[in-house]
């Protein structure tokens, strides 16, 4: 739509760029998973890609200090490249405590939920994707994000379960529990991402009903395995930078 005071649109760009840094970090860590060998190398590639989307997460932050005419709202902007950031943060954090409670060797449920992220983040993609030239197909990928962070609930459920039926007493599993609820939080974040797309695509004209509701989340991942009896560590929680308001 032709305008008159011209808007900035490198945000796209940086989304963008940022799902990429998803993609990757969701591949690395089913890489992770399904092959351990040389564990901490590969938790460190992680680590990496995760410093890459703090700079493009700082990028968004100096864009829109400088920006008058912003393509969406200043608090989708906001939202958006929070979570998105957010994302990389649990995918990093979840391949982190595979070495931090001295997995042996992951589970079939950690490799399930790894193929659960890193599908959830290839339909979280596709959905940032959309935002560009606000294409309806947008609802069709956050459906999809949705139904796989259910698969991940269902996936929790069951690795839980199974954890107490293996190490009885809940003080011994408590690190076990604690792996399987950060390796939850990637696809939980994923779809708040896709909620707060959805924020700016409620602009846009809806194909039908409401493709799904919106929800705000930020729970704890899936996953783990045989773990020792070692104590556990908390990564120290980052400050995020904070986002102006429009005047």
């Amino acid at each position: 739509m032709f305008s008159l005071i011209p808007k900035e649109v490198r945000f796209y760009d940086y989304f963008e760029q940022q799902s990429k840094h998803i993609l990757n970090a969701a591949a690395l860590l089913h890489d992770l998973c399904h092959n351990f060998s040389d564990a901490r190398a590969k938790t460190h590639r992680i680590k990496e890609v995760e410093h890459a989307g703090d700079q493009v997460t700082h990028e968004i932050v100096k864009k829109l200090n400088t920006t008058f005419i912003t393509p969406i709202d200043r608090e989708d902007i906001h939202d958006l490249a929070t979570r998105l950031d957010d994302v990389l943060d649990y995918i990093e954090a979840a391949a982190e405590r595979l070495v931090v409670y001295r997995i042996k060797e992951p589970t079939s449920a950690c490799r399930a939920m790894a193929d659960v992220i890193v599908k959830t983040t290839e339909a979280m993609d596709r959905a940032i994707r959309c935002l560009r030239n606000m294409d309806p197909g947008f609802h069709e990928h956050a459906v999809e994000v949705n139904r796989l962070e259910n698969s991940a609930d269902n996936l929790l459920r069951d690795s839980l379960a199974a954890l107490f039926d293996e190490q009885g007493d809940p003080s011994r599993s408590s690190s076990g529990r604690r792996s399987t609820r950060r390796w939850r939080s990637s696809p939980t974040a994923a779809r708040t991402s896709r909620t707060s797309s959805k924020g700016s695509s409620s602009r846009w004209p809806e194909p039908g009903p409401p493709a799904c509701s919106a929800s705000s989340s930020s729970s704890s991942s899936s996953l783990s395995s045989s773990t020792s009896s070692t104590g556990s560590t908390t990564p120290p929680t980052r400050s995020r930078p904070s986002f102006p308001r429009a005047s």
